[in-house]
């Protein structure tokens, strides 16, 4: 009997190991959302520290900690999958736009790659000062910054599958060119643009909360985390939970996608 290689039990082990914690973290992010309480009102002294009313203490101007923390990540992991999705979208329709060989694919193909250099730091500041604060904003970030990754992704894998011979064998049989990418390419790219989509939602995250750092407030209530942490950093000698508490919520999420999400990538290629 053939034994398991112990480096293919640890890739699973690990696969299984930050599947389960992204899980557990995105759904406490879910329901700490419908939890009762009152993140909004002052309860106690500026940065006052842990106490057995307030398990977290209080930040900046007296709130509960732990309530704005249960109730500022639904928002932000909303915001970010509404970003991804458009980006996806966007990013999918031009990678199957600059797979041809025109003039037009070529130069929108430049173009697309003219964007991958440009910093996501820069592309927030722009966006942020010529549209302003909110979701609307937050999604053209996203999509200026995911999508030409998403794009140049899904070229890559356009390319080879066009010169498939089922894929000539439909266009032999007058199937339109949207009929050709839908039922024949698409199917068969669905799980490495899963992959890199998981890995866009996790950057997205990470663009919300730098916003929020930043202090633009991105989703114009300012309960995110990342709005948590630009908050309780004047503070964190007080009550270092302030700032503490949403960098971990932020990481458990992050982290562990990274990890799953890597992982799934491999076998994808596998």
């Amino acid at each position: 009997m053939s034994r398991m290689p112990k480096r293919t039990r640890r890739s699973g082990l690990t696969t299984w190991v930050s599947g389960a914690f992204f899980a557990v973290a995105i759904i406490a992010t879910i329901v700490g959302y419908f939890v009762p309480g009152d993140g909004s009102s002052t309860v106690a002294a500026a940065f006052a520290p842990p106490s057995p009313e307030h398990l977290l203490g209080s930040d900046g101007l007296g709130r509960d900690v732990l309530m704005r923390l249960l109730h500022g990540g639904a928002q932000l992991l909303a915001v970010a999958a509404l970003s991804t999705a458009v980006a996806s979208f966007v990013g999918v329709v031009l990678g199957f736009a600059v797979s041809g060989g025109s003039k037009a694919a070529k130069v929108l193909s430049y173009a697309l790659d003219m964007l991958l250099v440009v910093p996501s730091m820069l592309v927030i500041m722009v966006l942020v000062f010529g549209l302003g604060s909110g979701i609307a904003t937050m999604v053209a970030v996203t999509t200026a910054v995911s999508a030409p990754y998403i794009a140049r992704y899904t070229r890559s894998l356009v390319r080879p599958l066009a010169g498939a011979p089922y894929v000539s064998i439909a266009r032999l049989a007058g199937d339109p060119p949207l009929v050709v990418a839908a039922r024949e390419i698409l199917p068969n790219m669905v799980l490495p643009i899963a992959t890199t989509v998981g890995l866009r939602f996790i950057n997205a995250i990470y663009l919300v909360a730098s916003a929020a750092f930043l202090g633009f407030d991105p989703l114009g209530t300012g309960a995110d985390w990342g709005t948590m942490i630009q908050t309780g950093v004047s503070g964190i000698a007080l009550n270092p939970w302030a700032a503490l508490a949403p960098t971990i919520a932020i990481a458990s999420i992050t982290i562990s996608g990274n990890l799953l999400l890597d992982r799934l990538g491999d076998r994808s290629m596998a």
